[in-house]
C-alpha cells in the first residue's frame, strides 16, 4: 500500500483546485499504478500516519503552501520525511513535496528570483536510475512554482535540471525519487489553477502558460517510472 501524504487541503473552507486535486491524483496513481492500493492523509489537516511503517512507501503531493513555512503541519510532515529517510522507506515527492523533502533532509528551498514556472516545460534527464525507463534525454511537464530547490541534500544524485529550474528531478539512493514536474496535472487542471494566480503571474507569464498547453507531455511515462521505482527492492 502506498501512502499519500496530501499536502493540498488546508484550508477549512478550500478552493475548488484543493477540493479538485485529490480526485485527480488518485486517477492518474490508479490508472497506471493497477497493482496497487492507496490511503489517503489529509497532513494539511493535521491527519497523519502513527507510523512510517502504516504504509510500504510514501507520496508527498504539491500544496499552494512554501515549505520553509513554520506552519505545525509543515513541521510535523518533515518530521515524519526524516523518519522515511532514516528507514529507508520508499518517498516521492512532488512539486511542494520535491521542495519538502529537499529542506528535511539538509537541501536549502527559496522563492525564486526568476518567478513563476507554470505551463508545459521541457528539461534535460542528466543521469538515468534503474527506474528511468525508456532512454529519453528531454522530457515536458506541466509546471505551478515559484519556490525552487537551490541546493540538494547531502547524497542526492541529480536527475535532471534546465536553465530555469537548476534541480528538477534528484533521487537519494533508491529510496527517494523526487520532482519538480507535476505529472499528476491535466491541462483542464492547470488551466483552472493558473487562472486562480492570473493577477499573480502577470498577463505574460499568464498567456505563455496557457498557450504552453497544446504541447505534449511525459505523464503517462512519468507514471510508468513512478510504478517501477515503488516495485523495485531497496538494497538496505
Amino acid at each position: 500500500m502506498i501512502g499519500i501524504l496530501n499536502a493540498y487541503h488546508f484550508d477549512k473552507d478550500p478552493n475548488s483546485y484543493q477540493k479538485d486535486y485529490s480526485p485527480m491524483l488518485n486517477q492518474y496513481l490508479k490508472k497506471f499504478l493497477t497493482d496497487q492500493s492507496f490511503r489517503e492523509y489529509n497532513v494539511a489537516q493535521g491527519q497523519f500516519p502513527k507510523s512510517v511503517n502504516e504504509c510500504d512507501g510514501w507520496i508527498v503531493t504539491g500544496s499552494p503552501a512554501s515549505c520553509y513555512d513554520e506552519n505545525k503541519w509543515i513541521l510535523q510532515l518533515i518530521e515524519f520525511t526524516q523518519k522515511c529517510h532514516q528507514r529507508k522507506k520508499k518517498l516521492l515527492g512532488i512539486c511542494f513535496g520535491h521542495q519538502l523533502i529537499a529542506l528535511a533532509l539538509g537541501g536549502e528551498v527559496q522563492n525564486s528570483n526568476k518567478g513563476w514556472g507554470v505551463g508545459i516545460k521541457s528539461f534535460t534527464i542528466t543521469k538515468h536510475k534503474s527506474w528511468m525507463s525508456g532512454g529519453k534525454k528531454s522530457m515536458s511537464l506541466l509546471f505551478s512554482h515559484k519556490d525552487q530547490v537551490t541546493k540538494l541534500p547531502p547524497n542526492s544524485t541529480l536527475l535532471a535540471a534546465d536553465d530555469f529550474c537548476p534541480y528538477q528531478m534528484y533521487s537519494i539512493e533508491d529510496h527517494i525519487f523526487s520532482l519538480q514536474g507535476h505529472p499528476e496535472f491535466s491541462k483542464e487542471y492547470a488551466k483552472k489553477r493558473y487562472d486562480t494566480r492570473a493577477q499573480l503571474l502577470g498577463k505574460q507569464v499568464y498567456d505563455v502558460a496557457i498557450d504552453s498547453l497544446s504541447e505534449p507531455m511525459d505523464s503517462e511515462l512519468f507514471a510508468h517510472w513512478i510504478k517501477i521505482f515503488f516495485t523495485l527492492p531497496i538494497d538496505l
